[in-house]
Parts: structure tokens; C-alpha cells; sequence
């Protein structure tokens, strides 16, 4: 079997063909990897940003957990409330501030309104749901079916 032998020409073109693609191989290759690392940058930054906008939608028309509200504001919080116990009642509040003002105005700070039925209701007892979906604002039910009533009406 005779080998066929390349010229000194065909041999530069083949060798200048080759490492043309390489070279884009290779800028592919790191634009990705930089891409990439850029996005994992960008997520774990706003880590709590983007765990603040999951639970606003996520969470609509859901229960939402006592430790993520503060119950004097009535908001949703970025990061879990602390846990405060007054008058044998448990209460989760963003900080002190909160916990002081519960204490001086217990009445006006302990109880709301049940969204669905009008009931006069501790917040420390009620479940916890969202007004709008993506707001941070939240309501007080009395019990399970209140909280789905309120939510089959609103979805009407």
C-alpha cells in the first residue's frame, strides 16, 4: 500500500485548519465555564433575594410558616423570625423593636380580624396566608376551612 504524502503547503493548511478549530473548541469551552461561574456568583449572592421571591409566589394560597413572618409587621421576612413567648402565647417577631411594641400594645399587636370569617382571632392561633400572590403581606385564618374558603372565593 503506497501512503500518500502531503506537500509542505497541504501540511501548514491542515495544521492552520486544525488549530482553528481548537482555538474555538477553546473559547467555547471558557466562555461556558465563565458563564457559568459568573451565574453561581450572581445566585449565591442574592441567595436571599431569590429565596424572598420563591416564597412570595411559591407560597400563595399555602400555609405559610409561623418563623417566616414577622407577626407585628405582618410580613413576610427575608430571613426566619426570632421566637418570643408573652403570655403563654408563642409569637414570631422580626427583632427587639417588634417584641417591645408587642408587649406595650398586646391588644392592638396579638389579635386581627380572620380574613375569610370576621372573627376575632390571636395570630399566635391562626394560619398564615398570603393577600396577593408575589406581595409580602399576610393574613390570619382561624382554622383549615376558613383558610380554604377564603382562598377558593379570592381564586374565583
Amino acid at each position: 500500500m503506497a501512503s500518500k504524502k502531503l506537500t509542505k503547503k497541504q501540511l501548514r493548511e491542515k495544521q492552520i485548519l486544525e488549530d482553528k478549530k481548537f482555538n474555538k473548541t477553546l473559547l467555547i469551552s471558557f466562555s461556558l465555564l465563565f458563564l457559568t461561574l459568573i451565574l453561581i456568583l450572581v445566585f449565591f449572592t442574592f441567595w436571599c433575594d431569590t429565596k424572598y421571591i420563591y416564597r412570595k409566589t411559591a407560597l400563595y394560597s399555602k400555609e405559610v410558616p409561623y418563623e417566616l413572618v414577622c407577626m407585628v409587621d405582618n410580613l413576610l421576612q427575608y430571613h426566619e423570625s426570632s421566637k418570643f413567648v408573652h403570655k403563654n402565647k408563642v409569637f414570631y417577631l422580626c427583632g427587639l423593636r417588634c417584641y417591645q411594641y408587642l408587649i406595650k400594645h398586646y391588644e392592638k399587636a396579638a389579635f386581627v380580624t380572620d380574613a375569610f370569617s370576621g372573627d376575632t382571632i390571636c395570630k399566635s392561633d391562626g394560619l398564615i396566608g398570603f393577600i396577593k400572590q408575589g406581595e409580602p403581606e399576610v393574613i390570619y385564618l382561624k382554622n383549615k376551612q376558613n383558610f380554604k374558603n377564603y382562598y377558593a372565593n379570592k381564586n374565583k
